[in-house]
């Protein structure tokens, strides 16, 4: 630090004891470069001074920088971070409205199945009603034709019912049958114990034509 000095003369006594050092107040001092270095009392700092401008010290200088440079890389952090973010959420959301998209056509697929059954059931239904409506025309033709047996002769008479029924347990409502053959009981006699007596005709429908054969006899 700066020291004042008493002036030690060659006629100074030799033995004299030295003079104590006197501290120098805190203030500003020339360096030998032409600026100021500022003394605060017991040491010197790193602030100087040209006389314009007073220079701000090393260490200040170097914190300033790392602490810009904290702040760069932060910002680089945060940003990333954003960016991510960003893309983690249009990620996210494509890959909502891929699910909705996918829901969707399955949805779609669904009703038109559910259409295309409907259809059929409706079409199945409209085709079984119309085999029903059949039957009472075939016992009308095999009654027709039993009237006219009795007429020649063939069977006796009267006629006083036709009833037409598919043999073998078969069904009109089973579609995939294409042809029923039909066994028909013409009564011409009540009996006193509930039951009638008569005779056995036949008839054969082919519903991919509408048409059907009959005559007497069983199947």
């Amino acid at each position: 630090m700066p020291e004042i000095t008493p002036d030690t003369s060659a006629n100074a006594d030799s033995t004299a004891e030295p003079s104590p050092t006197i501290a120098v107040q805190a203030g500003w001092y020339p360096t030998p470069d032409g600026e100021q270095r500022y003394w605060d009392g017991s040491a010197w700092t790193n602030l100087l001074w040209n006389g314009d401008v007073m220079a701000r010290p090393a260490l200040a200088q170097t914190r300033k920088r790392r602490r810009a440079l904290i702040i760069a890389v932060a910002g680089v952090v945060v940003v990333a971070g954003l960016v991510v973010g960003g893309l983690a959420i249009k990620s996210n959301i494509n890959s909502h409205n891929a699910q909705v998209a996918a829901a969707a056509h399955a949805a779609a697929v669904k009703k038109k199945a559910a259409d295309a059954a409907e259809v059929k059931q409706e079409k199945d239904d409209a085709e079984r009603a119309a085999r029903k409506a059949a039957i009472p025309g075939i016992q009308d033709s095999v009654k027709d034709m039993a009237t006219k047996d009795v007429g020649t002769g063939v069977i006796d008479g009267p006629i006083l019912g036709v009833s037409c029924s598919p043999v073998g347990g078969g069904s009109t409502d089973d579609l995939t049958e294409q042809t029923t053959v039909f066994q028909c009981f013409v009564s011409n006699k009540d009996n006193a114990d509930g039951t009638q007596t008569g005779y056995y005709f036949n008839a054969t429908m082919n519903w991919s034509t509408g048409e059907y054969t009959y005559g007497f006899g069983k199947p």
